[in-house]
């Protein structure tokens, strides 16, 4: 582990930004540590916490949503270890990565919380340790739901250190709630730049470690109270505005319903950093000209497909359900390129197909009508469904436009607040929060078949509501952990799982009978402490 600490004291002279407020700089002339004493080095310093995120998200998202029962495993290239995970050893190379990534990332903000101590003091000091401090308990959020507890490291090391204790889960849990009650104390309600930590991000992920912890043995009903509690504040009395399809619509990453995110923009990733989210969920892309490179390692359960209802718009905020030519013609012109494929999925679209193409007869009349079918999910279907679309990145010569990826927006701080007032046993009000998102996403005209009952609400509607309202943006291994659902659901609709177990495996079956949930203590960590570094019992 003394290396993975180490790795993060990597120089921070060349500084990629996060968004406009983030800019390229390169200090070579000036040591580190003088430059941080000044105003302009500790907000370069500010900046580069923030780039950090990039690091996390840049690969492929198999560590999010990677072996659920949303996405599976498909070709060479998608990690068994995590699809499906037969294969998950300490070795595997996608979660060392992640470890050492966080870890660095970790070690970015303590050097910033350590000079903030020491350099020029400004009004604003303040509000930019609370963001340093937020951004590394979400570092330890992440760590410590994959891993259980860890070490926790609050100081900025400056010497290679040859043994780390490992804290408890709880110990690391106490650390990140304690971190985020300081952080919202600091940081500003309302920020003047667009993607900086509020007290509306501190507290939405409050809400969402009181929840996770709540779960845990060391949890109790007060963690549920209070993640309730915290969710109301984020909300804040504010309802759904943004139409569903409009949070992930092209260039519109800056909306009211966002509360926190990995920001890009072209002026900022002049040396890379751009994130690869769009890439694995196909269908197989790769014509010049298209202006995406959709490579289909992550295929879309047939339970994904089947979990929206007829009146549910959020499918088709979720999916294209077009295919122009090319395929961002869709982004750059709705009206202006050929559609070549129509994918209807209700019965009441279908019906109206005639209708449809007679609106755009330039554009639709060789369409080709594609309903919701078998072959959507077939495995040897690769390039005939719906595209995922949230996160599609469009590399023109003309247009270079990378989404960002969304962390924290307004609809699942809702789904939070219904979680945790349902565990907390107040499903009348669970409900409330659950209609509120099932009003947005509503088609016109349908809002109240789209309402529900008290009655209807367990745990497994609400991950059914979670799939619905967030497939693909980076929270269902969390959600299918957390809920204690993670086996149950990845045998009932992962097809790579269900084989397994119908061949008479069990792919989570670790050492001495523990099963696979946390993820392993990668190798290099346990290789390189010089002391007794544990690994989690699946793998011992």
């Amino acid at each position: 582990m003394k290396k993975s600490i180490y790795i993060g004291l990597i120089s921070l002279g060349l500084l990629t930004g996060c968004s406009d407020f983030l800019e390229e700089e390169n200090k070579s002339t000036a040591t580190a540590e003088s430059f941080y004493l000044t105003q302009e080095g500790y907000n370069a310093l500010i900046n580069s916490c923030y780039s950090t995120l990039r690091d996390v998200y840049a690969p492929v998202p198999y560590m999010f949503i990677g072996g659920t029962d949303l996405f599976f495993g498909t070709g060479q290239e998608a990690p068994l270890g995590l699809t499906a995970y037969q294969t998950l050893t300490p070795g595997t190379s996608q979660v060392g990565n992640f470890f050492q990534t966080l870890y660095e990332s970790i070690q970015v903000s303590n050097t910033a919380l350590h000079y903030a101590d020491l350099t020029a003091q400004t009004n604003d000091l303040t509000t930019k340790k609370g963001e340093a401090r937020f951004l590394r308990v979400y570092y330890y959020f992440l760590l410590v739901q994959h891993f259980g507890g860890v070490s926790i490291v609050s100081d900025m090391v400056r010497q290679p250190i040859t043994h780390f204790d490992r804290n408890s889960a709880e110990e690391v849990y106490n650390f990140i709630i304690d971190e985020l009650l300081l952080a919202e104390q600091e940081v500003l309600e309302n920020q003047n730049d667009f993607g900086r930590v509020t007290k509306r991000a501190v507290r939405h992920m409050l809400a969402k470690v009181y929840l996770t912890k709540g779960y845990e043995d060391f949890g109790s009903s007060s963690d549920f109270e209070k993640a309730a509690e915290y969710a109301d504040k984020a909300i804040a009395n504010e309802s759904l505005t943004v139409n569903y399809e409009d949070i992930f619509a092209f260039q519109n990453d800056v909306n009211p319903e966002i509360i926190f995110s990995v920001q890009y923009d072209q002026s900022s990733l002049l040396n890379g950093g751009r994130h690869n989210w769009d890439t694995p969920f196909g269908p197989l892309i790769t014509g010049t000209g298209e202006g995406v490179f959709k490579q289909l390692r992550l295929k879309v359960s047939e339970y994904l497909w089947k979990v929206y209802g007829e009146y549910d718009s959020r499918f088709e905020g979720t999916f294209l359900n077009v295919r122009t030519s090319p395929y961002v013609g869709h982004y750059l012109d709705e009206d202006g390129y050929p559609i070549d494929k129509y994918y209807p999925r209700t019965a009441e679209q279908y019906a109206d197909t005639v209708t449809w193409r007679a609106e755009d007869l330039e554009n639709r009349a060789d369409t080709e009508i594609i309903p919701f079918n078998d072959s959507w999910w077939h495995l040897n279907n690769q390039s005939d469904y719906p595209s995922l679309k949230k996160f599609d990145r469009v590399q023109l010569p003309d247009v270079r436009y990378t989404h960002d990826l969304f962390v924290a927006r307004l609809g699942e701080t809702y789904l939070i607040a219904a979680e945790a007032y349902f565990k907390a046993g107040d499903l009348g009000t669970a409900t409330e929060r659950i209609n509120e998102v099932r009003r947005r996403a509503a088609m016109p005209g349908h809002e109240g078949e789209m309402m529900i009952a008290q009655s209807q609400i367990d745990i497994d509607f609400i991950l059914d509501e979670r799939a619905r309202e967030l497939a693909g943006e980076g929270h269902r291994w969390h959600d299918l952990k957390r809920t204690g659902k993670l086996v149950e659901r990845n045998k009932l609709y992962n097809p790579q799982v269900s084989q397994l177990y119908d061949n008479g495996q069990d792919p989570f079956m670790g050492a001495n009978g523990n099963l696979k949930i946390l993820r392993p203590i990668p190798l290099s960590v346990i290789s390189l402490d010089a002391g007794d570094y544990p690994q989690n019992p699946a793998y011992e």
